[in-house]
Formats: structure tokens, C-alpha cells, sequence
């Protein structure tokens, strides 16, 4: 009995010790399971945008998929009104300038799969981390309360965050003015730059629009020239463009799918 009652201390010692070693590893999968939706999650490489809310993606096995995002929401690309048009492209856009071609991470929620048989996933980007909810707050999609999923809370409050500082497309025409030295601090936004346009040059698929020294340009995709016939006609004139400010080798540019983006 005195051998027994000399070890109890150390008995109760190791029990005590088990039981923090369970409860540490036991709040670190509860962390892990809060920062990814699921356990099983993919690599893939982003092999196309449809629009701000739907890409296709291939995966290391080769396999293909389209993908919905969930808890976002972007207007058509087949929307009737002007202003919804407008939105459609520019979220498109944005998903495009910082997704395509990347390899993101895909993870998922209750339902993997929607009725038209499209993946629904979370995507992660090392740089933006949960793209969906990245979207949502720099105000180039909707958060889609529609159903319920896992970071619906959090999609809320960055799209009142949108709202209140008026980001993205919750931005209101005319768009602040900057000048072509300027653009490289509005990546990521929307924006005017008004600036003399001093030469027109057609380079593969596209007809540029440059300032001086090439600070900025504006760019026509070859299928959106029959919109623009006098396009010639801007050279060595002061324009004014508005639209999604990316960046593209270091340069800065705006995509101009519409006339009435540039005068």
C-alpha cells in the first residue's frame, strides 16, 4: 500500500499531462476544421471565367470541371439592361485578372455539386486567400444569402464593408479622375484616367490606346473593335477612360469592352 500511495503523484501528474495534450490537439483540429470547410480539398489550375461567379478549372489529374463559387453572386453576361452588362464585365474581369491561369485550392461545403452538375468550392489564392470572400469585399460580387453555408456571417459583413466604403461596383459614376503616373496606385479598382493619347498601335489581338511614354494604356479586344470604327480617331487627343484598373507587366491598363467607356 505505501509503494502504491509513493506513485500516485506521478500517476496524476502523466493523467493531467495526457488530457492537455488531448485538449491542445483537440482545439487545433477545431481550428483547422474552421479554416478549411472540409478535410478533403484539390489543387487545380484555373483554365477559364465564364463570369465573376462560374470558372473552369483543371485538375492534376487532368480532369476538368466547371465550378461555381459559393456565397457570391455577379450579374449574366446575357443581361438585358446596360448597367447589369456593365457589372457583368467588370466582375468578370476581376476574377480573371486574379485568378486565370493560377493554381488555387478548392474546398468545399455541405454540397459538392449543384443541379447542373457544376462543382461548388471555396477557392484559395495564396495571395487573396478565400477568393470568394476577397470578391465580395473589394465590391465585385454579391454575397448569395440565399442558402445557408459555412462563412455566410463573414460574406455579410464584407459586403457591408463594400457598401459603406463604396467599393467596386458599389462605386458611383463619375469614377475619381486620375492621371496615367497615378494608375499604378489604383490597381484593383475602378477608376477614370484622363490623359492625351499619343499613339494607336494594333499588337496581336487587341488595339492600344497609349499616353505618353507609356505610363497607361487602354486596351480594344479584336472582338469589340466593330464598336469602335474610329478608333484612329483618338490619337492626339486628350480621352478619358473608365473601368477595372489591372496591371500587366508592370504596366497598368483598362480593358474597354463598351464605348460609352471612353470619351
Amino acid at each position: 500500500m505505501k509503494k502504491v500511495k509513493k506513485n500516485l503523484p506521478k500517476i496524476f501528474l502523466v493523467v493531467v499531462f495526457f488530457f492537455l495534450l488531448a485538449g491542445f490537439f483537440a482545439r487545433r483540429v477545431l481550428h483547422i476544421q474552421e479554416e478549411q470547410p472540409s478535410s478533403f480539398s484539390q489543387s487545380a489550375e484555373v483554365r477559364a471565367v465564364y463570369d465573376g461567379d462560374t470558372i473552369k478549372v483543371r485538375f492534376e489529374s487532368g480532369e476538368e470541371r466547371i465550378v461555381r463559387l459559393i456565397g457570391v453572386n455577379t450579374p449574366e453576361m446575357e443581361a438585358s439592361s446596360s448597367q447589369k452588362k456593365w457589372e457583368a464585365l467588370v466582375s468578370k474581369r476581376f476574377a480573371f485578372y486574379y485568378l486565370y491561369p493560377q493554381t488555387v485550392d478548392l474546398s468545399y461545403d455541405q454540397d459538392k455539386e449543384d443541379t447542373y452538375g457544376r462543382l461548388l468550392a471555396y477557392i484559395w489564392t495564396e495571395d487573396q486567400g478565400l477568393f470568394n470572400e476577397f470578391m465580395v469585399k473589394k465590391g465585385f460580387a454579391r454575397a448569395y444569402l440565399k442558402f445557408p453555408f459555412r462563412y455566410q456571417e463573414s460574406f455579410y459583413q464584407a459586403q457591408k464593408e463594400a457598401q459603406r466604403e463604396e467599393r467596386g461596383l458599389w462605386k458611383e459614376r463619375p469614377y475619381p479622375s486620375i492621371s496615367p503616373r497615378q494608375a499604378g496606385a489604383h490597381i484593383g479598382e475602378l477608376i477614370t484616367v484622363e490623359y492625351e493619347c499619343v499613339s494607336v498601335e494594333k499588337e496581336d489581338q487587341f488595339v492600344f490606346l497609349h499616353s505618353a511614354e507609356k505610363k497607361f494604356s487602354a486596351l480594344i479586344e479584336e472582338k469589340n473593335w466593330d464598336q469602335f470604327p474610329d478608333v484612329r480617331d483618338y490619337e492626339g487627343k486628350k480621352i478619358s477612360v473608365s473601368g477595372f484598373m489591372e496591371e500587366y507587366k508592370g504596366n497598368p491598363q483598362i480593358i474597354i469592352f463598351l464605348p460609352q467607356q471612353i470619351s
